[in-house]
């Protein structure tokens, strides 16, 4: 393909051997990797397993919960999630817990 502008390119949804150009950090090479390949970077084995407990515990100390306000009634925020109105119809309700009910 001769050279073209991004903007002049065809909008298509991307497959998994799509490629998308790299750099290295330093910026002084450029290859090229599929969408496939970068998905692949986000492994356990890539990336480190992290249990739920992990993630809870990230989610927690990263929501600032202001229970000053009210802080004989006020529970604070540990863990958001976000559900259709039938798996939150099914769900034992956690006080510590945002549920965004989607739908």
């Amino acid at each position: 393909m001769a050279d073209v502008k991004i903007s002049e390119l065809t909008l298509a949804a991307a497959a998994g051997d799509a490629v998308v150009p790299t750099s290295n950090a330093a910026g002084n090479t450029t290859s090229k990797v599929t969408l496939l390949d970068i998905a692949n970077l986000a492994t356990p084995a890539n990336i480190g397993a992290a249990t739920q407990a992990d993630i809870n515990t990230s989610i927690a100390t990263l929501i600032d919960s202001d229970v000053s306000v009210d802080s004989a009634n006020a529970t604070a925020v540990a863990n958001i999630v976000t559900m259709n109105a039938s798996q939150y119809a099914n769900t034992s309700v956690d006080n510590t817990t945002l549920y965004i009910v989607t739908d």
